[in-house]
Parts: structure tokens; C-alpha cells; sequence
């Protein structure tokens, strides 16, 4: 495990939260000072706004600066992307970069993207503190640097590495999660906690949440987790069949892919709670064995791809000269709860989309069906 993870999670673990203050970054004071763009501000997917508010009239060039491309979620985020700047005529460019989940590489693409004057980059670092000096070089030659999906931990110095981040509030998640499966499990059952690539400020600030929660319920005990498996769902199903042979009782699973469900049933065991990030073939995967599974319960949360497009909005805003006043800080409700009278939690399993698709996408279902294919 690289070293970056463990100096986030050790940042977490001690409890660092964000430093969020309205700042400026003073290498680049004439060109964005006095732009608010929110940066201590929480709220929810409801106080998003139209981009068109913040386009300005002035061509300009945007890139997606991403660590790793390799899954559905990153295709339907890039995805997110493209369609918030495609709403923008004045954008003349739009590049998206694939960083293959080497800190290097990606240091390369945002070195690129900063000879090539572009004025805008959004940034998911899943390498974590390694791109910050590159990102402050960028922030240094006047590009408004967003990154996005951070996590709750401190990272580097807002308006000195880049103008303001915007994240889901990766701590309060991994609370909302835990309290569920506590709530579904009756206080007392064995858990397994799956995390993404090694290093990246999201499984690490989530951790921190559901310790946190689980740390007052003695009955609960968590077998392994974080369990790094690059949100890869042939790598955690492979690393859920090895679980399964060393624990004879496995009560609940929080993921964000369906590979331990398949393990589960490759192995002849009951399904077990299930707290996660909606996806389709979850959502189907529930519908078609809940039935002979009562113990597979399941809840979930969006998976929050549409914050790449909130990340470019404040983007825009800055070079601008535009005030956002959207929220930086989302809390993100539940989207289904399989254990809830509310119809509006109801598990949503659309099979005319890909397995992969995302319900609380912000991308059509013809796209979705395009780049998932």
C-alpha cells in the first residue's frame, strides 16, 4: 500500500477536517480576487444550479485532469463532464486526461494542460497529496484548479495548491452507513468494509465515519476494512471469496461494487446487509434474490457522479469573475433503502440500461447506454 494512504488515513484518523475559508489564491490575486466561490458552504444535490449562469461570453479551455479511468463510474463522471461544458458555447476546448493510476503520469497530463494555457481543471487525485505541487503550479500560472471527491481530510492548502474543492461529505457517509447497517443488523453482526485504489482521500475520510459509529456498538465487529480493491468488481469479488473461506458468518458488506454479491452466490452463502453507492446491476442484483435471500438487505447512497459538473461550475465562476454561491460540502441522502415504507427508497432496477449504469446519474439513458457498452 503506498505511502499516501497512510499518511491520509493518519490525517483522518487524528481527526483533521477541512480548512475551508472563501480565500484567493495570492499567486493569482489579480485574476481571481474577491470571487466567493462557497467554499465553507454545505448543502445537498437540491441547491445545484445551471451552469449557464457561470459560462461568462469569453472563449475558454477546460480539462478533466482524472487519476485513473478505469471503471464505469469515472466513464459516467468524464461523461458528467463533458455534458455541463457542452452547455457552455464560449468553451472551445475540453480535454479529459487519464492519469492510469500513476502519480507520475498524471503529474505529465496537468504539466501539459498547464503549457497548453488552459483555464480550467478539475482534478480527482487519486494519488492524493502527490499531485499537489503540480496542482499549485497550475493554480501559480492563473488556471482556476478544482479538484473534487477529497474527502473530508485535509489536503494540501486551499488557495495556495488550488481555489476551493468541492466533496461529498465522505465522513457523514460512512456514519449514514454504518447507523443503517447497525439499525438493519438489530446492533450485533460481523461486517466487512470494502475501500477503493490504495491512497485515495474517499475510502480514507469514510473510514473515519463508520469507526466512529461502530466504536459504540460492542455487538459489531468489523473482520477486515478498509479492503483496498480499486473499485474493481473482479478484484473485491476475488478478495470476498477469500473472506468467505476464512469467516464461517459474515452478517454485513459495505461496497461500491456488485463482486461480492457474486462471491456470495458463487460460494452457496446467503447474502448478506449490503450498505453501498447505487448501480444498476445492484439494484437488479437485489431485485432477482432478495426473495431467497431475506438477509440481504440493502441501502444506498448516489453515487455522485454529477460532481464533476458542480466542480467545473465553480471553475467557471472563477475565471469569470462570478460569485457561486452553491454549496462545496454535499451531504448525500439516501437514494434507495430496501428496509424503508418510503416509496421514494424504493430499489430502482431499470434493465433496459447497462448492468453499470447509475441511477442518480445526471447523464441520459441513451448515454449511459452508449459509453457503457
Amino acid at each position: 500500500m503506498p505511502s499516501t494512504n497512510k499518511f491520509l488515513l493518519g490525517l483522518a484518523a487524528l481527526g483533521f477536517t477541512l480548512q475551508f475559508a472563501n480565500v484567493t489564491p495570492s499567486h493569482a490575486q489579480s485574476k481571481f480576487a474577491g470571487v466567493d466561490l462557497s467554499a465553507d458552504k454545505v448543502g445537498g444535490i437540491e441547491d445545484m444550479q445551471d451552469v449557464k449562469k457561470y459560462c461568462g461570453t469569453k472563449d475558454l479551455k477546460v480539462a478533466f485532469s482524472d487519476g485513473w479511468g478505469g471503471n464505469y463510474w469515472r466513464q459516467i463522471t468524464r461523461r458528467e463532464f463533458e455534458n455541463e461544458a457542452a452547455k457552455c458555447p464560449n468553451i472551445k476546448t475540453v480535454r479529459y486526461t487519464d492519469g492510469e493510476f500513476k502519480a507520475e503520469k498524471q503529474i505529465a497530463d496537468i504539466r501539459g494542460l498547464i503549457a497548453q494555457q488552459f483555464d480550467v481543471i478539475i482534478v480527482f487525485a487519486d494519488t492524493g497529496v502527490a499531485q499537489l505541487k503540480v496542482m499549485r503550479q497550475a493554480t501559480k500560472a492563473g488556471i482556476a484548479v478544482i479538484p473534487f471527491s477529497t474527502g473530508d481530510a485535509k489536503f494540501g492548502k486551499m488557495g495556495r495548491d488550488y481555489l476551493t474543492r468541492v466533496t461529498e461529505t465522505q465522513i457523514g457517509l460512512g456514519k449514514m452507513l454504518a447507523e443503517w447497517m447497525v439499525k438493519t443488523l438489530g446492533g450485533k453482526g460481523n461486517v466487512i468494509v470494502h475501500g477503493g485504489t490504495p491512497g485515495n482521500p474517499m475510502t480514507a475520510s469514510q473510514a473515519v465515519g463508520w469507526r466512529e459509529v461502530f466504536a459504540k456498538h460492542s455487538g459489531i465487529k468489523v473482520l477486515e476494512g478498509p479492503v483496498d480493491t480499486n473499485w474493481n468488481p473482479a478484484l473485491a469479488q476475488k478478495v470476498t471469496a477469500a473472506a468467505i473461506a476464512k469467516y464461517p458468518k459474515i452478517d454485513g458488506i459495505m461496497a461500491e461494487t456488485t463482486g461480492p454479491i457474486r462471491a456470495f452466490l458463487a460460494a452457496g452463502r446467503p447474502i448478506p446487509a449490503w450498505a453501498g453507492q447505487d448501480l444498476n446491476q445492484l439494484s437488479c442484483l437485489w431485485q432477482d434474490h432478495h426473495a431467497a435471500n431475506p438477509t440481504f438487505k440493502m441501502a444506498t447512497a448516489s453515487a455522485h457522479t454529477w460532481l464533476a459538473r458542480l466542480a467545473l461550475r465553480k471553475g467557471l465562476a472563477a475565471v469569470n469573475g462570478i460569485n457561486n454561491d452553491e454549496p462545496s460540502l454535499i451531504n448525500l441522502p439516501f437514494s434507495e433503502d430496501s428496509t424503508s415504507s418510503d416509496k421514494a427508497l424504493r430499489v430502482k432496477c431499470d434493465k433496459s440500461l447497462p448492468a453499470t449504469a447509475i441511477p442518480s446519474a445526471m447523464v441520459s439513458k441513451e448515454d449511459m447506454r452508449m459509453i457503457l457498452k
